[in-house]
C-alpha cells in the first residue's frame, strides 16, 4: 500500500448520507495522505474495507518494493535450485556457481539497502514471518555452499569458480547476523499500535501540525452537517494522530490482519 498525493477530505464527508465505522478509518487515512508511512501503518489496523476503498490503485513505489522483496527471497532458491539441476544431473561441465553467486549478490543489496531503511524506520514484525524469511536466505545459500563445496573436492576444476562463493557465504551470514540480533535486542516498536505511535513521532512539526488541522477540520465538518453528535467530535479531536478511528470506531477493526491486535515481537 502506498501513500497517495492529498485527497480532499470534503467530498468523502458531503457525499455520505450517514456516517458509519468504515468511513471513520476511510476520513483517517485519507487525512494522513501527507504522511504515507504513517498512513500505511494506520491502515494495517483498519478494516478491509476502509483501505481497500482508499487504496483502488497499487503505487508504482508499492509495487517497486514488493517486486524487490519477492525477487530477494527467489534469486538465493533460485541459485541453489540451479546448483541441484547440475549435481542431480551428474556434475558434468562447469557448474553453474557464477549464477548462485550473482542470485545471492542481488539478495544480499537489497537486503542491506531494506535493513538501511529498516533502522531509520523500525517497525514491529511477528517473529514467525522474520523467521522464514531468514530460513528462505539461509537454507538455500547452504544448499549451495554443500553442493559447490563437494563438486569442488570431486572435480578440481570446479574449485576455479568457488570465488562466486563469497555473495552466497554474506547473504548466509548476513542473514544469520540479523537473526541473532533480533533475537537479542528488544527495542523498537512491539506491536502495531506501537508502530503508529512511533510513526507519528517520525514527523516533522509542520506535517503533524498540518494533518491534524484537516482531520480536526473534517470532524468539525461531520458536526455542522449533523452527521455525528457533539460528543463523539470532542473524542474524535482529542484522540491522538492515528488514532482517531481507534478512539471513535474501534469495532470497525478487521480480522483480515490478526497479528495486527495480537501480542507481536517486539523488534
Amino acid at each position: 500500500m502506498g501513500g497517495m498525493t492529498a485527497r480532499p477530505l470534503e467530498p468523502l464527508i458531503d457525499e455520505a448520507t450517514t456516517w458509519d465505522a468504515v468511513l471513520w478509518w476511510r476520513l483517517e487515512l485519507r487525512s494522513l495522505d501527507d504522511a504515507p508511512f504513517t498512513q500505511r501503518t494506520v491502515a494495517v489496523l483498519g478494516p478491509k474495507g476502509a483501505w481497500e476503498k482508499e487504496y483502488g490503485r497499487p503505487s508504482v513505489g508499492g509495487c517497486l518494493q514488493t517486486l524487490l522483496y519477492v525477487l530477494s527471497l527467489a534469486a538465493p532458491t533460485a541459485g541453489a535450485g540451479w546448483m541441484l539441476l547440475w549435481a542431480l544431473g551428474g556434475g558434468g561441465g562447469e557448474a553453474p556457481v557464477d549464477v548462485a553467486g550473482v542470485a545471492s549478490l542481488l539478495s544480499v543489496v537489497i537486503t542491506v539497502v531494506s535493513e538501511f531503511v529498516y533502522r531509520n524506520r523500525p517497525r514491529a514484525t511477528a517473529m514467525a514471518a522474520v523467521r522464514k524469511v531468514y530460513l528462505a536466505h539461509i537454507v538455500p545459500g547452504l544448499i549451495t555452499i554443500g553442493i559447490a563445496v563437494s563438486g569442488s573436492l570431486a572435480d578440481p576444476e570446479v574449485g576455479g569458480s568457488l570465488w562466486w562463493l563469497i555473495p552466497v557465504v554474506a547473504d548466509v551470514l548476513v542473514h544469520v547476523a540479523l537473526w541473532v540480533r533480533r533475537v537479542t535486542v528488544k527495542t523498537g516498536p512491539r506491536n502495531p499500535i506501537e508502530n503508529v505511535e512511533q510513526s507519528v513521532r517520525e514527523l516533522t512539526t509542520a506535517v503533524r501540525e498540518r494533518v491534524l488541522a484537516s482531520r480536526n477540520a473534517a470532524v468539525d465538518r461531520l458536526l455542522g452537517q449533523g452527521k455525528i453528535d457533539a460528543e463523539t467530535a470532542s473524542r474524535a479531536k482529542l484522540s491522538a494522530l492515528g488514532m482517531m478511528s481507534l478512539t471513535v470506531a474501534g469495532e470497525a477493526r478487521s480480522s483480515y490482519y490478526p497479528e495486527a491486535h495480537e501480542g507481536i515481537d517486539p523488534r
